[in-house]
């Protein structure tokens, strides 16, 4: 029999409403939620589960009838020739993204994605020179002990751009003969953690030994190779909507990419699928309720669950976690994804993400917390080099807001 759920404290669940503690207890008295004293004295505790499904409730209260469950009124809409998100589908240029992610490797996707045909794609290959490589690399290896993946990554960004005399030509083929050599640089410059594939190789069997050092079957790399395709982009996401706007400005790419990677690392963005994977390996390891409720009292709400722009099913979720659950490498993730799933899925009304199919993959395939981040990184340069290049198409700066000034007014 497991220990009872821990419990999120008073302050917690305010937290995670986004509340004053008084409002908590108001919504108690009108048995919006409920609540038990605390043993200890001091306060009440709050069942976890119950404040994500209040957080769920009052978040569809206050976007009314919106049409986009969960969207609420976009800050601005751009039209964009790219990504098409739309009942519960996703779409690059018009094809259906788990139609690609079954038939065509990433290079090829990356190809669709940014307009080129097998003439113009330089071979359809992602390769950097040793001259970038090692600086790259050797810059990682000065970073603290503390350092993740997504850290390197950024470095090997500063150091490409730095080798590169024509970083600040805009042309289309200009950004994408770059953008080639970037991501093979930031796959490339992570240190090796099982045999290292040749330079010759796709990049998902170059990515494989950066992120665990158990040995991969061709099924594992066509799933890595399947989740990449899947991350390749997302209409305007926060990082996108970076990269965008530094291109508005006239920012040459590899600054553009340095913008949306900051935005990335971040706890509701980039970093989700590294919450989700700590989540499960505690749920794999132990009663899951009690991994539910330790996340959930860090106040960020439960990872790998939920999304603005997908009413019911979010497709890369679904597509990824059904591949993995023929896979024998990965069954006892799965298994314990679907203990969380049976927990969170019936009391929130959350559909899985694909930030828990990242962490099955990381889990399963013995990567480390941050293998999901990473990937994900690997995989959205490309969606946002493509937005880069389509930006550059635009009128300068047409990405400068103006702000309704609420402050004070002058004497």
């Amino acid at each position: 029999m497991s220990e009872p759920l821990p419990r999120l404290t008073t302050a917690q669940a305010a937290a995670r409403l986004g509340v004053k503690p008084t409002t908590l207890y108001a919504y108690v008295s009108r048995g919006l939620i409920g609540s038990t004293r605390a043993e200890t004295g001091g306060g009440s505790t709050f069942d976890a589960l119950d404040v994500e499904q209040l957080a769920a409730t009052r978040r569809r209260g206050r976007e009314g009838a919106a049409p986009d469950h969960g969207r609420g009124r976009p800050l601005m809409v751009l039209d964009s020739p790219l990504t098409l998100i739309e009942d519960d589908e996703l779409y690059y240029r018009g094809r259906r993204a788990t139609d690609l992610a079954r038939t065509v490797g990433l290079e090829a996707a990356i190809d669709l994605l940014w307009a080129q045909t097998a003439a113009t794609a330089g071979g359809r290959g992602c390769h950097a020179g040793a001259e970038v490589i090692g600086p790259a690399r050797a810059a990682g290896d000065l970073l603290g002990p503390a350092a993740r993946l997504i850290d390197r990554m950024q470095l090997s960004v500063v150091i490409a751009g730095s080798h590169d005399p024509l970083r600040t030509d805009l042309a289309p083929d200009a950004v994408h003969s770059a953008g080639r050599r970037l991501i093979a640089t930031m796959v490339d410059a992570l240190p090796d953690l099982g045999p290292a594939a040749p330079g010759s190789a796709s990049l998902a069997q170059r990515l494989w030994p950066k992120l665990t050092a158990s040995t991969s079957t061709p099924a594992d790399l066509a799933l890595l190779d399947a989740t990449l395709v899947l991350c390749l982009d997302h209409d305007l996401a926060t990082a996108t909507l970076a990269a965008r706007v530094a291109a508005s400005a006239r920012a040459h790419p590899y600054a553009a990419i340095a913008c949306a990677l900051s935005a990335f690392d971040s706890a509701m963005h980039g970093s989700a699928p590294s919450a989700a994977t700590q989540m499960l390996r505690d749920a794999a390891e132990g009663p899951p309720d009690r991994a539910i409720a330790g996340q959930a009292a860090r106040g960020r709400g439960i990872p790998g669950f939920g999304h603005v722009l997908y009413r019911h099913t979010d497709p890369r979720a679904a597509y990824l976690l059904g591949r993995m659950s023929t896979m024998n490498r990965y069954a006892a993730a799965i298994r314990a994804a679907r203990e969380l799933v049976a927990m969170v899925g019936p009391r929130t009304g959350r559909p899985v993400n694909v930030d828990l199919a990242l962490a099955v993959l990381a889990v399963g395939a013995e990567m480390g917390d941050d293998a999901g981040q990473a990937i994900f990184a690997v995989a959205r340069t490309a969606g946002w080099l493509a937005h880069v290049v389509d930006e550059y198409g635009h009128k300068p700066l047409r990405l400068r807001p103006e702000s309704a000034y609420v402050g004070p007014r002058p004497e």
